[in-house]
């Protein structure tokens, strides 16, 4: 078993965890979410407005067919969340799935980055599929393994926070992508996804081959190997932290993915700003990585509960300032300020959702006397995906029903109040719900540290 003793200082390269967490092992942690965020950005933000616009794919085609894929993909996650916890290697029981991922990521981003001159709503289908496998391959294990690193309250949080930057840092790389001098122009476009698409298939790749050689496996609890499907779906249900969590990440991921399905065509189609993509989000990534050390000093000195509550409220107040974005001389500086701020306020709201979601597996350790990181993280990312695809749909389905076109010369009033109304309006109010839920949260700082004082006694009393 790859469970290791805490008695050193420092992780080393064999896997094992050592002591005191080195300063390396958030570093490297972080590092390796910034090629996965370059896989998985672009697929999520641009390449379904850019199919509308570029092919002329319908809106209700593209929400019909991100729906069905979300309805499949609902069984794989909960399969591999099952698997990872019971995979038993000398990597680990994360790492093997992060390595396996890498021979669907790939080819998958070659179909959907460099489409050809004709693709169809089917090869569109297919290699969104494989993409959202790929995705449950990397992202359910990475997430379990969060847990496995670190077991103290603040050291939780800093690894979310490392998380954070490094995501941010794969968008920074994107966001330069169109700046090139090869490319034809600084749009967004096929020809810069293309671009993209070489420099995901060279980064992902390493980023996971670095997580495997030189980070720790973390560690891992025997029990966990014990715990079947219907017993885990149990212990779910009897966790209500974790009910509450899934409800506000839900409605957090809902809103953010009716925003983000609809900022490529709100910037380009709308505002007719595109040529200025790398200006837009280059600067709504810096000025988001920059508060990363804000939202950390936040989370020591407060909780991740407020700092959730930040995220939540001050997104809702976002979505609903969306009203006053119209094109004309000062569309570009105010859309700018809106995505700096947008992004600035998610980050917020991400680092504490995966601080917290830590703790949760330490009550569940608790409760149950065994480790269920990777099924609970599959249980989230099973409604995180349902929400990425659901919230497209929906706000494809509202931008359509107010008459918006994306491949039309010009829009009428009342299909600008749709577009608004799916990119803003509504998301606000699932903020808004979700802020109200998370001001419940019950597991504090003082009560996570009775949570880890009764783990830790229990550990002693199994080793002796």
């Amino acid at each position: 078993m790859e469970t290791s003793q805490v008695s050193g200082s420092a992780g080393q390269p064999n896997g094992q965890l050592v002591g005191a967490q080195p300063a390396k092992l958030f570093v490297g942690y972080g590092a390796v979410a910034a090629p996965y965020e370059m896989l998985r950005a672009p697929a999520l933000a641009i390449l379904p407005g850019l199919y509308a616009k570029e092919f002329g794919f319908a809106l209700a085609s593209i929400s019909i067919a991100m729906l069905f894929l979300r309805l499949t993909d609902g069984a794989t996650d909960l399969a591999v969340g099952i698997l990872s916890d019971k995979t038993r290697t000398a990597w680990g029981r994360r790492k093997p799935w992060l390595f396996a991922s890498i021979f669907l990521a790939i080819p998958a981003a070659y179909g959907l980055y460099v489409p050809g001159d004709d693709p169809t709503i089917w090869s569109f289908t297919i290699c969104y599929f494989f993409f959202f496998l790929a995705w449950t391959m990397f992202e359910i294990p990475y997430t379990a393994w969060s847990a496995e690193l670190a077991d103290k309250y603040e050291e939780r949080s800093r690894l979310a926070v490392w998380r954070g930057l490094g995501q941010n840092t794969g968008l920074i790389l994107l966001s330069l992508v169109p700046l090139l001098p090869f490319l034809p122009s600084t749009e967004m476009n096929f020809a810069a996804l293309h671009a993209m698409f070489w420099l995901i298939a060279i980064a992902y790749p390493l980023g996971i081959l670095y997580a495997i050689f030189w980070l720790p496996n973390g560690q891992a609890v025997a029990q966990a190997e014990h715990s079947g499907f219907r017993e885990t779906i149990a212990a779910i249900r009897v966790n209500r932290p974790f009910q509450l969590f899934l409800t506000v990440a839900f409605l957090s991921d809902f809103a953010v993915g009716c925003m983000t399905a609809l900022f490529f065509l709100f910037f380009d189609t709308y505002l007719g700003v595109g040529e200025s993509f790398t200006a837009i989000f280059l600067t709504a990534i810096v000025v988001s990585t920059l508060s990363l050390k804000l939202w950390q000093h936040l989370l020591k000195r407060t909780s991740k509960t407020r700092v959730l509550l930040v995220g939540l409220v001050g997104g809702a107040i976002a979505g609903a300032t969306i009203a006053l974005l119209q094109p004309g001389p000062n569309a570009l500086a105010f859309f700018i300020g809106f995505m700096a701020l947008f992004y600035t306020l998610g980050v917020a709201r991400d680092v504490a959702l995966y601080a917290i979601f830590g703790d949760i597996v330490d009550y569940d350790s608790w409760k149950s006397n065994g480790n269920r990181a990777g099924i609970y993280s599959s249980a989230w990312m099973v409604l995180r995906k349902i929400a990425y695809a659901a919230a497209p749909a929906f706000a494809f389905l509202v931008a359509g029903l107010f008459g918006f076109d994306p491949s039309a010369g010009s829009q009428s009033e009342m299909a600008i109040f749709g577009l608004k109304a799916a990119n803003g309006y509504l998301p606000a109010l699932f903020l808004t719900a979700a802020a109200l839920l998370a001001a419940m949260f019950p597991i504090t700082r003082a009560r996570h540290r009775i949570i880890r004082r009764r783990l830790e006694q229990r550990s002693l009393r199994n080793s002796g």
